[in-house]
């Protein structure tokens, strides 16, 4: 019959939850080819104006699997999620989106960051027309430090590149 001491199970407890941690911790790691490979708003190909809302879209390939991307208005957070799939007509993408209410005018760098990469899509917003009732923002979700570093790693606003 085998006695064992307080020290050994402490240890054997210890050994658990250390590996149980380095399990949480690699679910949130980064994945090959996963990288943002493209940044969109929507609709596209207009005129951008103060209190309208638009749709930034973020993608990655899918065989990289699920990311956390978090997007930034000229390095204000406006929001942050995992990647969901959306089928195109010839493949699947694994995207990220966001609705934007640009709150000022002038020259806005938007960024899409999944700790690994970047990508920057650059816009210029006009003063709302007259007569226009501007679109309310959202509270932003996925911005706090402690999200982003649970779900991406890091804890670093984004950055252009």
């Amino acid at each position: 019959m085998t006695t064992r001491t307080n020290l050994g199970r402490r240890i054997g407890w210890g050994t658990t939850g250390l590996a149980t941690i380095m399990a949480v911790a690699g679910v949130g790691a980064p994945t090959a080819s996963a990288d943002v490979h493209t940044l969109a708003i929507y609709p596209t190909g207009q005129t951008y104006y103060v209190g309208s809302s638009y749709e930034l879209v973020a993608s990655t390939m899918p065989t990289g699997g699920l990311r956390w991307v978090t997007l930034y208005d000229n390095g204000q957070c406006i929001g942050g999620m995992w990647t969901k799939p959306k089928e195109n007509v010839d493949s699947v993408s694994l995207i990220a989106k966001v609705n934007w209410v640009p709150s000022t005018m002038g020259h806005h760098v938007l960024t899409a960051d999944d700790s690994r990469t970047t990508k920057t899509f650059e816009v210029d917003v006009l003063a709302a027309p007259a007569g226009t009732v501007p679109a309310t923002p959202t509270q932003p979700s996925g911005c706090g430090p402690l999200e982003r570093f649970l779900n991406s790693g890091s804890s670093n606003a984004g950055s252009s590149g």
